[in-house]
């Protein structure tokens, strides 16, 4: 395997599964994963790893939005 190409077959295994193929299911998901992040215990994570713990998540979401509207 090219070290520049990434096998993405689980993640869509993974949307198949649990959300039957539905991008948009999964979207509403990380939404709630978000939302939720904020609620842990000040002392699991430090402001900035949380932060950009979100911010990954909203990238992922942004990337999943993104190849739904170009289907």
């Amino acid at each position: 395997m090219n070290p520049k190409e990434i096998n993405l077959l689980p993640l869509l295994s993974y949307f198949e599964e649990c959300h039957e193929g539905d991008l948009l299911s999964f979207t509403q998901w990380l939404d709630k994963a978000i939302y939720m992040f904020h609620y842990l215990p000040a002392d699991a994570f430090s402001e900035l790893e949380r932060q950009n713990v979100c911010h990954v998540l909203m990238e992922l979401k942004e990337a999943v939005v993104a190849i739904h509207l170009e289907q």
